[in-house]
C-alpha cells in the first residue's frame, strides 16, 4: 500500500511539475528569478536552474514550446560581477575560470545536452521526426560547418569543436524543437509572452545602467562603451530587444484590446535607441516600420492605433528639439566611423583574403582578428567577422554559403507557400536576427543561434497550419 501511494505522490508531483513548466507563471518566475540572479551575483545558480528546467522540459513534455523561455533568457544570465569580459573597460573576473565553477558548468552543460539527445532519439524512434526539404538542407548546412576550414593550411582543431557546436545549434536544436512541438494558437502567444518577459528585464537592466554607471555619462555626452551588462554589451541589447518588437506587435494584433501593446512595441523600439547600437537603432527602425504597417493593415482599432503612432513621432519630435543638445552628441557618436563600421570594413576585406586563400572549405573559425576586440572574454568563443556572409565564406568557403543559401530558400519557401499572421510573426523575429547579423555576429554566438533555431523550427513546423489561430 506504502508503495502504491509513493507512487501516486510521484505521479502527481510530477503532473504538477509538468503543468508549471507548461504553463505562464513558468515565463513570469523565470523572468524574475534571471534578474535576481544577475544582480546578486548567482551565475552559476542560474545556469543549473536553465540547465534543470531545460532537461524538464525535454523528459517530461510532450510539447517543448517552453524551451524558448530557457533558450531567450540564457542570453542575459551572467551578471557583471562575474563577467568574463572586458566590456566598458572593466578587468575581467576570474569566476568562470575557477575549477570548480568549470566543472559545475561542465556537468550542468552534460545534463541538459543529455536530455536534448535523449528527446532526439525519442523522436527518431516515434517518428514524430518529419524528413523535409528543409531538415535535409539543414543537414548539409551542419556537415559544412563539421568540416569548416578543413583543407587550410594552418588548420586548429578547435575548428571541429566550434563546428560541431554551431551543427549541434542549427540542425540538433532544429529537430528536437521541430519534433515536440504542436503548433497551435497557444504556441506563437506562448512565444511572443516570452519575449515580453525577456524586454521586461531588459528594460530594467538598461534603466539602472542609465541611473547608476559612473562613467556613462562623459563631458556631456554618452559614453556607449561604458554600456555593458555582464552577459553583453550595448549591441547585444539592442539586438535582444529589436528581434522582440514583433512580438509586440503581435500581440497588439491578437488581443481585443492590443493598443495597449501597440504603446509597448513603441517603447521597446525607444528602448533600443538608447542602447545607443547603430545597427539596433537602423534595424528595429525598418522592423518597426514593417510592424506598423501590418497593425494599420491587419490588426483591430486601425484608428486608435494611427493615433498612436502620430503621437509618437509628435512626441519623439518634441522631446528631441527639448533636448537637442544630447541628441547632437549622441548624433555625433553614432557617426563617428560610420563609413567604416567601426572597422568593419577592414574586417570584410581580411575575411575576403581568407576566403581567396581557401575557397573550398575556407579557414576555419579560429583565427585571431586585430579588429575583432574580442569581448567575450573566453577563449572557446573564435574572432569572427561580424557579417553573416562574409563569415560564412573565410570560414566554411563555397560549402557554407551555398548550403546556408539553400536552407534560407527552403525557410522563404516554407513561409511563401502559407504566409498566415501567426507565420508572419514568426518570419518577422526571424527576418529581424538575419538583418542584424548582417553587422554583427549574433547568429554564430550559440545562444541566439538557439532561439533562431528554435523560431526556424516553429516556422517549419507551421507549414501545413490552414489558417491563422484566432
Amino acid at each position: 500500500m506504502k508503495a502504491i501511494l509513493k507512487k501516486e505522490q510521484c505521479q502527481r508531483a510530477l503532473q504538477l511539475l509538468r503543468k508549471a513548466l507548461s504553463s505562464y507563471y513558468f515565463i513570469a518566475f523565470t523572468a524574475v528569478f534571471t534578474l535576481l540572479c544577475y544582480y546578486v551575483g548567482w551565475d552559476i545558480v542560474i545556469i543549473w536552474y536553465m540547465a534543470l528546467c531545460g532537461a524538464a522540459v525535454l523528459l517530461l513534455l510532450e510539447d517543448v514550446t517552453p524551451l524558448i523561455t530557457i533558450f531567450l533568457f540564457m542570453n542575459i544570465m551572467i551578471s557583471v560581477q562575474h563577467s568574463p569580459t572586458n566590456m566598458g573597460g572593466q578587468i575581467p573576473d576570474e569566476y568562470f575560470f575557477q575549477t570548480a565553477i568549470v566543472a559545475q558548468i561542465g556537468v550542468a552543460i552534460g545534463v541538459f545536452a543529455a536530455a536534448g539527445v535523449f528527446r532526439l532519439a525519442k523522436s527518431i524512434k516515434n517518428r514524430t521526426l518529419n524528413i523535409t526539404p528543409t531538415f535535409i538542407g539543414l543537414c548539409l548546412f551542419a556537415a559544412a560547418m563539421l568540416l569548416n576550414g578543413i583543407t587550410s593550411e594552418n588548420y586548429d582543431p578547435m575548428n571541429a569543436l566550434y563546428g560541431f557546436f554551431m551543427a549541434f545549434m542549427f540542425l540538433g536544436v532544429f529537430c528536437i524543437v521541430g519534433g515536440n512541438v504542436n503548433v497551435c494558437k497557444d504556441t506563437f502567444l506562448y512565444i511572443a509572452w516570452a519575449f515580453m518577459a525577456l524586454t521586461f528585464c531588459l528594460i530594467i537592466e538598461l534603466g539602472v545602467a542609465y541611473l547608476t554607471y559612473d562613467n556613462l555619462w562623459v563631458n556631456g555626452g554618452l559614453n556607449r562603451e561604458a554600456l555593458h551588462f555582464g552577459w553583453g554589451m550595448y549591441n547585444t541589447m539592442g539586438m535582444l530587444f529589436t528581434i522582440a518588437v514583433p512580438s509586440a506587435a503581435y500581440l497588439a494584433y491578437r488581443y481585443r484590446h492590443g493598443y495597449f501593446f501597440t504603446f509597448y512595441m513603441i517603447a521597446l523600439t525607444g528602448a533600443a535607441y538608447a542602447t545607443m547600437s547603430r545597427q539596433a537603432i537602423l534595424c528595429c527602425s525598418v522592423i518597426t516600420l514593417i510592424c506598423a504597417v501590418l497593425i494599420l493593415i491587419k490588426g483591430r482599432h486601425r484608428l486608435i492605433n494611427g493615433i498612436i503612432f502620430i503621437c509618437a513621432i509628435v512626441v519623439g519630435g518634441i522631446v528631441a528639439f527639448i533636448f537637442r543638445g544630447i541628441v547632437e552628441e549622441v548624433i555625433d557618436m553614432l557617426l563617428k566611423n560610420f563609413m567604416s563600421g567601426s572597422g568593419r570594413d577592414h574586417l570584410y576585406e581580411i575575411g575576403m583574403d581568407a576566403f581567396n586563400s581557401s575557397p573550398i572549405f575556407g579557414t576555419g573559425f579560429y583565427h585571431d582578428l586585430d579588429n575583432d576586440p574580442g569581448f567575450i572574454g573566453l577563449s572557446i568563443m573564435p574572432d569572427m567577422y561580424h557579417n553573416t556572409i562574409v563569415e560564412l565564406l573565410a570560414v566554411g568557403g563555397i560549402v557554407a554559403f551555398v548550403t546556408y543559401v539553400i536552407h534560407r530558400a527552403h525557410t522563404i519557401i516554407s513561409y511563401i507557400k502559407n504566409p498566415t499572421a501567426d507565420r508572419t510573426y514568426i518570419a518577422i523575429t526571424i527576418f529581424a536576427l538575419l538583418i542584424l547579423s548582417l553587422l554583427d555576429n549574433h547568429i554564430f554566438y550559440i545562444l541566439p543561434t538557439l532561439v533562431y533555431s528554435t523560431l526556424a523550427a516553429m516556422l517549419i513546423g507551421s507549414e501545413n497550419v490552414k489558417k491563422d489561430a484566432d
